[in-house]
Formats: C-alpha cells, structure tokens, sequence
C-alpha cells in the first residue's frame, strides 16, 4: 500500500521534469518518439511491463500512466511508458463559407440526442489502421531498449489502445506478453467499422487467445467500455481464473485511491500467473 507521504511525494514529483536518464529516442515512420524508462529497484527484479497510454492520453507523467511508471519499479519491475498512439488527423469540419446555405434552403437536421458525427466509416478505418501500424512499429522496436531487463514481460494498455492492442495480439502482429492487462478497453465507433469490416468484438478475440489477462474496468471509464464489460466477462468465464480476471474498480482513476487498487490487482496477478 502507498501511504500518505509516498502518495504526496508522487503527485509533487508530476510537476517536475523527466530526467534525461528516463527518455529513449525510437524511430517511427521516419519520426522520433519518445520512450520513458525507468528501471525496477529493490532487490526483487521480476521483468519489464509495457504501458500504451489511450489515444487522448498525452499527459507524459501524470495521472494513472504515470502512477503505475514509477510505482511499479519498487515492486520489482522495470516499465517502459509509450506514447498514445496518435491518428492521422482530426478533421473538424468546418463548413466553408461559400457552402453556408442561404436563407430558404433546407438544412441537415439531426434528432435533439443524437450527436454530430465527426467521422464517416472510412475515415474512422484509415485512422484505427494508422494507429496500429504505428502502435506495432513501436512495439516491434522495443525489444533492444528491454534488453537489460530480463524476464517477465507485461503489457498494460489503456481506453482504446487496449482495443488496438487486443486486436493486434489476436492478429499476431505483435509479441505475445507473459500477461496482458486491459483498463477499461474499448472500440470508439465499433458498429460503423467493426462490422463493416467483420473484425471481430474485443470480447470475442479475447476468448480466443491464451494468454493470461486482467480485465479492469471503472466506474468513470468510457460508457463503451462499462458496457461491454459484462459481454467480455461472459464469452471469457470458461477460461480458468489464472488466465481471466476482471475486476471493477469502484474508487474513481482520476484519484490515488483508484490508482492504488489498480496497482495491488495488477502486482497480485502478476505474481499468481507468473509464481513470483
């Protein structure tokens, strides 16, 4: 359990600026991105765990993300935080002023709950295959920056990265982790692209895969991913319980309190799937 002192010392420690020592250059089509490592501590050294950050998420040491980067270490491992994976653009729409419509011609109306779209079906399918080309690239590079960690690999992934990474997995695309941990997946959009497309749900890959995963969700994650929590907790029961667990997380993850539980679920899967 972190106590009050560690919790105060973290959250001041947010405001400071990444040491140099933490901050890896890779090279992704042709850009750099940064990496932010920092090595397990103690004497225990169990192996390296992942994190991908959602798409949204580009806080680089705050929050949840940041939370678990440092917390983890003296738990016996080391963690490398990844960027978001980030889409080609975010069209906004804008009407240009010579299509404004004038006075007395009809104009596009929609019901009072729906919301606006912000993209059609193929511009939501090149961005989803431009974040996971860029997500496996990433990924595939890592493997010489771990290189001083042996053991144990884990991979964390969050909001719809863990979507991409679910998927990714399902594919074989990228490395198969000793333990996978979902936080609050989703797919933005999944009935527009996903069915579309015949990709299967994020429940439907999970079945089919045997590595073992921790499914977290709580109770101010998306509405997508609280919604098909129960759907991936029924396709996935039939597996034994060191190979699938969910659970949900009452406490808020914009709070320590929420970020804590989440580090003890993860620290205590972790040792029961990998017997350390």
């Amino acid at each position: 359990m972190t106590s009050p002192a560690q919790a105060q010392l973290y959250a001041t420690s947010q405001s400071a600026t990444i040491p140099e020592s933490e901050i890896s250059t890779i090279t992704i089509d042709g850009k750099d991105t940064t990496v932010l490592r920092r090595s397990w501590s103690g004497k225990n050294q169990f192996g390296l765990m992942v994190i991908v950050p959602g798409s949204e998420d580009h806080k680089q040491n705050a929050g949840l993300i940041g939370y678990l980067r440092h917390q983890l270490n003296p738990k016996g491992w080391a963690t490398l935080k990844l960027m978001p994976p980030a889409g080609l653009y975010r069209p906004n729409f804008a009407t240009p002023s010579e299509e404004i419509a004038k006075e007395g011609q009809s104009q596009i109306t929609l019901p009072a709950h729906q919301a606006v779209p912000k993209f059609n079906s193929e511009q939501l399918l090149e961005i989803r295959n431009f974040q996971q080309s860029t997500l496996t690239e990433t990924l595939s590079q890592l493997a010489d920056i771990g290189k001083p960690y042996p053991g144990a690999r884990v991979l964390i992934a969050m909001d719809d990265s863990a979507a991409m990474v679910t998927h990714l997995l399902y594919e074989q695309k990228i490395p198969m982790p000793d333990l996978l941990v979902l936080i609050n997946p989703y797919r933005e959009h999944e009935h527009l692209v996903d069915k579309a497309n015949q990709r299967k749900s994020v429940s439907e890959e999970l079945v089919m895969m045997s590595v073992p995963t921790l499914d977290i969700y709580s109770a101010d994650a998306h509405p997508l991913a609280i919604k098909t929590a129960q759907m991936r907790k029924q396709y996935n029961q039939i597996k034994p319980n060191k190979y699938y667990r969910q659970y949900f997380v009452h406490l808020s993850l914009s709070n320590e309190g929420g970020w804590e539980e989440v580090l003890d679920r993860i620290e205590g899967f972790a040792r029961v799937v990998i017997g350390r």
